[in-house]
């Protein structure tokens, strides 16, 4: 009996299961009588066809068909979703910003490193560990706090530049961002060198270095840019996923907490091809329904998302590497989430109905607030002033936050009926409407919130 065996048996009977028959999803023995033959056109004849002359004037018209057809081919064949990483972020931004800081080991955080510099993690430093651990692993580092408005200004920098390549393109978190290139077939003739084309201009306009990752899938994409590492490109062909993800270790899947991965390697598996073979009901009785699910769908390199379609919602979150417990980094999170979420409703002439707040921690459980706005908005100072009071709730744990997002619903156009009354609304607008003008123009950290 192999570890997979083994897990469900146990699995199943510390659930009161054992009567349970369960094929195992084995893809690797399946018969290969289920495959359907494929079938030859009239292309693939053997039979004799007499030579036809094409006359001159057509010889441009069959040219262009097989390019056509060679273009549709190839995007058939290559990838469509795209995730870009930034390498380090609140490290390289404050190299970026202070050329002292350029070649030198970086750490950023208070209490704990929030992010490091790929200098400093060359001695052994980790986001997530305290800093005193890691200062003395790197005695020479430079320990600085960061600056998350002039970090947003550069990332919104990186946006646009990616918007010139496709205009689908979702920020997942403060600096990770999928892009999708179905729509993109002049990308056909060399896709690799596009994306690294891409690098190169986020280089030469930022600074910032980024991991680019290519996949059909989220998921894929996703696992490709950090298996890239930095400034590393991965393209994973389509067909090849489960190939890509089976020898990989349980935690790399997206979602899988530490906690998780241990209670899978206790069962001796510890590889994604091994968590394949186990079916969902058992993967559900284990860990619930929600994890179950999505542990069994991201072992296959599955998307619930098909692709990235515009939400009825506005939805701003990050990730912190490691996680933090300092109410000053997290609250600086939370200011700059909220101002990225007025500004997108400015820009779509929405206001948010209601708002909610979403905390998920280290040892992946998670934590949401959601209320009903007094009247409708798209204010960042009201936004803010309720998702504060929202994130306390939320946050009643002392375990490390992970992730921090803020979303609003119930969109509506914009009220401007308001202003020919309210002198303070119609100044509040105006400032809000000057504010993003000079932001997309000079970028987002050419305007920054007074206390």
């Amino acid at each position: 009996m192999d570890a997979c065996q083994k897990v469900i048996t146990a699995i199943l009977e510390s659930r009161g299961l054992q009567g349970l028959q369960i094929s195992f999803d084995d893809l690797e023995t399946s018969p290969q009588g289920l495959k359907p033959d494929r079938g030859v056109g009239t292309y693939g004849t053997t039979d004799a066809v007499p030579c036809q002359p094409v006359a001159e004037g057509k010889r441009w018209r069959v040219a262009a068909i097989w390019h056509e057809l060679g273009r549709t081919r190839a995007a058939k064949e290559r990838p469509q979703i795209v995730h870009v990483k930034v390498d380090e972020l609140f490290a390289s931004v404050e190299q970026v910003l202070n050329r002292k800081l350029r070649g030198q080991a970086v750490l950023v955080g208070r209490g704990v490193v929030v992010s490091a510099s790929c200098e400093a993690k060359l001695h052994g430093v980790k986001t997530g560990m305290s800093l005193i651990d890691a200062v003395r692993l790197c005695p020479k580092a430079i320990v600085v706090p960061a600056q998350y408005e002039y970090c947003a200004g550069i990332v919104e920098r990186v946006r646009r530049i990616l918007e010139t390549y496709t205009p689908t393109v979702e920020t997942a978190a403060l600096d990770d961002f999928y892009l999708d290139f179905a729509d993109s077939g002049w990308l056909c003739g060399d896709f690799e060198g596009t994306l690294r084309r891409l690098q190169a201009e986020v280089f030469g306009r930022t600074g910032l270095n980024v991991s680019v990752g290519a996949g059909r899938t989220r998921v894929v994409a996703s696992i490709a840019s950090r298996l890239a590492g930095s400034h590393g490109v991965r393209i994973v062909a389509p067909g090849t996923e489960e190939t890509f993800l089976a020898p990989l270790p349980v935690d790399r899947l997206h979602g899988i907490g530490h906690a998780h991965a241990v209670a899978l390697a206790e069962q001796g598996v510890i590889m994604i091809g091994q968590v394949r073979r186990i079916p969902k009901p058992v993967l559900v009785a284990a860990f619930g329904e929600e994890m179950g699910k999505q542990i069994w769908t991201a072992a296959r390199g599955l998307d619930e998302r098909k692709s990235l379609l515009p939400s009825v919602s506005v939805l701003r979150e990050t990730r912190i590497e490691g996680g933090t417990v300092d109410c000053e980094v997290l609250g600086g999170l939370l200011e700059y989430l909220s101002e990225r979420i007025g500004a997108a409703l400015r820009e779509q002439r929405k206001q948010a109905g209601s708002i909610g707040v979403r905390v998920r921690y280290v040892d992946q459980s998670s934590a949401q607030q959601t209320i009903r706005l007094a009247r409708p908005t798209d204010d960042e100072g009201e936004l803010l002033a309720t998702a504060k009071e929202l994130f306390a709730k939320a946050v009643a744990r002392g375990v490390a936050v992970r992730q921090v997002g803020v979303s609003v619903a119930n969109l509506e156009s914009e009220r401007r009926e308001n202003e020919r009354f309210d002198t303070q609304e119609s100044r509040r607008r105006y400032a809000h409407r000057e504010a993003d003008r000079v932001r997309d123009s000079y970028g987002w950290h050419a305007v920054l919130q007074g206390s």
